[in-house]
């Protein structure tokens, strides 16, 4: 049998992919597949990121190094544009001289013209040097300084420069001298490895230096060319990069191409790529078939057990239990099912244990009605032994060796009638009562629904707090009740200079009435806070809000409710309250008195009642405390409430009165007072404290 078991174990094991074991492996080759993605999708884009990022930085490489040959070229051409020799010969109107002495500097052609552009002298003779315009030889003769830069002349591109002629200042001739760009190209093919090309905005070829031929690259370029372009001939590849020239002594656009061989770099970045493949295909097999060794390692255990339980539930008490020497969840397992089949081997040793002694019994009570049936008439014992054979015909059992006793029978018939009986009758009691209990309870869970739904609603109204200011700060405090009380405070910035504080208290409502005074209060802020954004002041607002609750005020509730508006720019509160206590004033420190405001009853009893309101000029610094009725009249458990002197005491005594360590303080005065956290209080005890800084 053991054997069979752990046959049967390994079975499961083998079977995973059907059950609980393939669902995780395949939910955990999934997300292997995805984090694998993942890393492709981002190796992939930060591939073509760092691609382009090296195309731009080598364009700006090539860009920089052209306009840095560009500027030495320059400088040599003025140089030797100022050459005395070329300057004497051509102020003498000696073109032989002037023709001897070009070569030697590197010119190829020179012209000197007057001030208007027309021409004096030109070598060799009779090229046509008018290349600028006589605003460009004006503004050179203005600055006194040399102009150069590239032209088209006879098909070619030139470098031209065109200085002051002459050592007196200010000059009125300009010297123009040209000079061919193929050095310039032939360096910059040097230094950046490949070859160079000057052509027109048409893709026309100019000039080249370089070993690769301009056929080879034009077709790709698009008769012009973009910024870059990859270009494949005869099995290599170049990178050939696009920089756009401007000719402004011409007039031509003119483009510079640099085409670099990459067949190398191509050949390793396809082999880095290859390798790269194959590295990620063999860690995801290499996951995979781990992720299904894991599994199938992890789960025999559990499976083995699972088949342990398979062959209990068909009465098997004879397995054997696998892994229940194991310290992990299928140790736990295997114990629990060890633990099952033990009990079971005990159930059945106990089942044939009371089958054993129910047959013993039964053979002694059929012995003694056979006794008794003995005493008996022939009538009696007749029907006496009818009856227990009748009984015994129905329970299957007519061998009279191990019968099941007519007189046991009948009194266990008759127990068990009597108790149908009895327990008919209980049950009907317990319905009843059943009805009783599920009525209330269906009553006091919709209350409780009303009290969260309040709750709910009364911390959903506090507000989050004041931006960090120096001058300015708010804190406030709610302490809920056992049963909805109705209390919140609110305080908010009207604009950068007034800061308006709310407190109320809706009374009356009761868990009952939980609903009905969270809309109360609800109503109670909103409207307050509606007719204060108009600019109306705390009376005004009070007495609006008292005409809207007390025209949707049914249940008879009772709203305290207290509205103060500070003004920064002038160090000004205006106060006006409605049912609730006299705020506190804490000019520094042990210093606290009470605030004399106007008194008025509390809102949404009396449709007609105007508020009053009250002003005061704050000292600076100095803290404003506003307390609830439920803070100040709430008692502890021996009755004795808070009480204005504590609180004043508690204000009293402080050594910091800035906003958060006043209500702190507060809080943990009504915590004393109550005798714990944990103590259930019956109304709502709530605290604003507005600290006002110079």
């Amino acid at each position: 049998m053991r054997m069979g078991i752990m046959g049967a174990g390994t079975t499961g094991a083998g079977n995973m992919g059907a059950g609980l074991g393939g669902r995780m492996f395949v939910f955990a080759a999934g997300a292997v597949l995805a984090v694998l993605a993942t890393a492709v999708l981002f190796s992939v884009l930060w591939g073509d990121r760092t691609a382009e990022r090296r195309v731009a930085e080598e364009t700006r490489v090539a860009q920089r190094l052209w306009e840095s040959l560009m500027e030495e070229e320059a400088v040599v051409m003025q140089r030797a544009a100022a050459d005395p020799l070329l300057v004497a010969a051509m102020d003498r109107n000696n073109g032989q001289a002037a023709a001897a002495r070009l070569p030697l500097l590197g010119f190829s052609s020179a012209a000197l013209v007057n001030s208007v552009g027309q021409p004096l002298i030109s070598v060799p003779a009779p090229t046509d040097m008018r290349l600028i315009d006589e605003r460009r030889v004006a503004q050179v003769l203005a600055q006194n300084d040399a102009y150069t830069g590239l032209v088209v002349v006879g098909g070619a591109v030139q470098h031209m420069v065109a200085a002051p002629f002459g050592e007196t200042r200010p000059a009125d001739r300009v010297v123009l001298a040209l000079r061919t760009v193929q050095p310039s190209l032939t360096v910059l093919a040097r230094v950046l490895g490949g070859s160079a090309y000057l052509v027109d905005g048409t893709g026309a070829l100019y000039d080249r230096a370089g070993a690769l031929p301009w056929e080879d690259i034009q077709p790709s370029l698009g008769g012009g060319g973009g910024d870059h372009a990859k270009v494949h001939r005869s099995g290599r590849s170049f990178e050939v990069r696009t920089l756009r020239l401007a000719d402004p002594a011409g007039g031509n656009t003119l483009a510079l191409v640099v085409a670099r061989e990459s067949t190398l770099e191509d050949m390793a970045t396809s082999l880095f790529d290859t390798s790269a493949i194959l590295v990620l295909m063999t860690v995801l097999a290499a996951s995979l078939f781990g992720l299904e060794w894991f599994f199938r390692r992890s789960l025999a255990p559990i499976h083995a057990s699972l088949s342990a339980l398979s062959a209990l539930a068909d009465g098997n008490t004879n397995v054997a239990v696998l892994g229940a020497e194991r310290s992990d969840e299928a140790g736990r397992l295997a114990r629990t099912v060890e633990v099952f089949r033990n009990r079971s081997r005990a159930l059945q040793d106990a089942e044939a244990r009371r089958g054993r002694h129910w047959l013993r019994q039964q053979s002694f009570i059929r012995k003694q009605m056979l006794r008794m049936a003995e005493t008996l008439p022939d009538q009696g014992r007749v029907e006496l032994l009818g009856d227990l054979d009748r009984i015994e015909s129905v329970t299957g059992r007519g061998d009279g060796a191990g019968g099941d006793g007519a007189g046991g029978l009948a009194v266990a018939f008759e127990v068990m009638a009597e108790r149908v009986r009895s327990q008919h009758a209980a049950l009907d009691g317990m319905v009843v009562q059943l009805r009783a209990s599920l009525d209330t309870k269906t009553e006091l869970v919709e209350l409780q629904k009303q009290f969260e739904i309040a709750r709910r609603m009364q911390e959903a109204i506090l507000p989050a707090g004041l931006p960090a200011r120096p001058d300015l700060a708010a804190a406030g405090l709610l302490l809920p009740a056992v049963e909805f009380d109705g209390s919140f405070y609110d305080f908010f910035l009207a604009d950068d200079d007034t800061l308006v504080v709310l407190l109320g208290q809706v009374s009356g409502g009761g868990l009952a009435g939980g609903l009905a005074g969270g809309f109360m209060t609800v109503t109670a802020r909103t409207a307050v806070r509606a007719l204060a954004s108009a600019g109306l002041g705390p009376g005004a607002c009070l007495t609006g809000a008292n005409r809207l609750l007390a025209a949707d005020n049914a249940a008879g509730l009772r709203i305290g409710l207290a509205m103060g508006v500070v003004t920064l720019r002038n160090r000004r509160f205006v106060f006006a309250g409605a049912g609730v206590p006299a705020p506190f004033l804490a000019r520094r420190l042990g210093d606290v008195v009470d605030l004399p405001v106007a008194e008025n009853p509390p809102l949404g009893l009396d449709a007609g009642l105007t508020v009053a309101e009250t002003a005061f000029d704050l000292p600076v610094p100095s803290t404003l405390v506003l307390c609830g009725s439920g803070l100040l009249d709430g008692t502890n458990r021996f009755d004795v409430p808070f009480g204005r002197t504590h609180m004043g005491d508690v204000l009293s005594g402080l050594d910091d009165l800035s906003a958060d360590s006043t209500v702190a303080a507060v809080q943990a005065a009504l915590f004393e007072h109550a005798g714990g956290r944990t103590v259930p209080m019956a109304r709502d005890r709530t605290c604003l404290a507005v600290r006002v800084r110079a």
